[in-house]
């Protein structure tokens, strides 16, 4: 598929993954969320090239913003600025690993998908923390950051199973021949 159609399908999946993880149930014990969002961008990051990539990180950072923006005794606690700062940061990150691995690989998907989703999960606590004043981690806070990345993890490949044959994957390393004199 060409990046052209590639770009507005992976938007059309970018929504509807938001809207999917706000039906899923929580996993148990703590009923920390399934996260869809992190492992749709990782995807679209690994498999658009670097223009695209860089807007679809921006269309991310907007549907992530508008679903965490809070706003408590009249002072806004999560905004746009931190979800776009944080999605083109993973972008570039991601890009130059599928640069350096030269193209999409499941590893780097999955490994991708649960880097992403505990470091927005811990600088959403970190950022809540800082605008209560206060930092008071503990198990349950561990458990909320740590469930979902693992989830994004083990989903990661069954989104790149399903959409692997959309994208080029990473060439085979074949060995060099060996040449006598």
């Amino acid at each position: 598929m060409k990046t052209v159609l590639l770009f507005p399908f992976l938007l059309v999946l970018l929504f509807a993954s938001a809207a999917l993880q706000d039906l899923l149930p929580g996993i148990p014990p703590c009923q920390e969320r399934i996260l869809l969002l992190p492992v749709v961008f990782c995807f679209g990051m690994l498999a658009l090239p670097l223009i695209p990539a860089l807007f679809f990180a921006l269309a991310t950072a907007v549907i992530e913003g508008l679903m965490t923006l809070q706003v408590q005794s009249g002072q806004v606690e999560f905004g746009l600025t931190a979800p776009v700062v944080f999605f083109l940061s993973w972008a570039i990150v991601l890009q130059m690993a599928s640069e350096a691995t030269q193209g999409m690989r499941w590893e780097l998907h999955a490994l991708g998908s649960a880097c992403v989703t505990a470091t927005l999960l811990g600088g959403q606590f970190l950022l809540i923390c800082i605008h209560r004043g206060g930092l008071h981690p503990d198990l349950s806070v561990a458990l909320r950051i740590a469930v979902p990345a693992a989830t994004s993890l083990l989903i990661a490949p069954l989104l790149y199973v399903s959409l692997a044959s959309l994208v080029p994957v990473a060439p085979e390393v074949r060995p060099l021949p060996d040449l006598k004199d």
